[in-house]
């Protein structure tokens, strides 16, 4: 019985290897020596913001702390705004002492699900009952529910992000993936990671990979 509610355990969960990326060639990377993450637009937009400034930080940025940037934010009435135009770059690129802004936008959140898949005797009669889309994978029998299995979805995330040179407006580098997770903040981890190595290349003020 138990065989025949087992489902393949996908453990690799990237749904794309790599994020496609598009860099501006005639931007100058070598004068970025400091960068500032703001709030990403769309669901969990604040923590996809934590994890791309955690990453950044981990590969030896210098980013601006959030709680200061929100607070310049709310003095200049920006706090909602999810795009900038050149006068607006640069206004907070003094503000800040900042040399570029990343923004971003999140495209898709859709949280880990989990299931309890009951069998009854009659082996075409199977009933399953929704705990909390993405890859499924087996957490093994429920405890005093014989024939039942729990079964969990991944959260998948899709995330845009852009680097903008303060001085200019201009769009220095920018990003996009989507990506599978046992939850939302460790798909969105996984891409803002390599969101970063991206950058590492051709960004001096990061970490060059080994």
């Amino acid at each position: 019985m138990k065989k025949q509610l087992l489902l393949p355990v996908l453990l690799l969960l990237a749904a794309c290897a790599a994020p496609r990326v598009a860099v501006n060639p005639r931007s100058d990377f070598s004068s970025v020596k400091r960068v500032a993450v703001i709030s990403f637009s769309g669901p969990s937009g604040e923590l996809a913001a934590d994890l791309m400034t955690q990453s950044l930080l981990m590969h030896g940025a210098d980013v601006v702390e959030r709680q200061r940037l929100d607070a310049v934010l709310r003095e200049q009435s920006l706090a909602d705004s999810g795009s900038f135009d050149p006068a607006t770059a640069k206004q907070l690129g003094k503000l800040l002492g900042v040399d570029a802004l990343f923004v971003g936008t999140v495209a898709e959140s859709t949280p880990q699900s989990s299931y309890i898949v009951s069998q009854s005797d009659n082996p075409r009669h199977t009933s399953m009952t929704q705990v909390s889309g993405g890859t499924v994978y087996s957490e093994g029998s429920v405890m005093g529910m014989p024939n039942s299995q729990l079964l969990s979805t991944t959260a998948n995330v899709s995330l845009l992000s852009r680097m903008v040179d303060v001085q200019t407006g201009s769009i220095m580098w920018s990003a996009s993936m989507a990506y599978e997770g046992f939850d939302v903040a460790s798909a969105m981890t996984g891409i803002t990671d390599a969101f970063v190595r991206s950058l590492s290349p051709i960004w001096p003020g990061l970490y060059k990979p080994k």
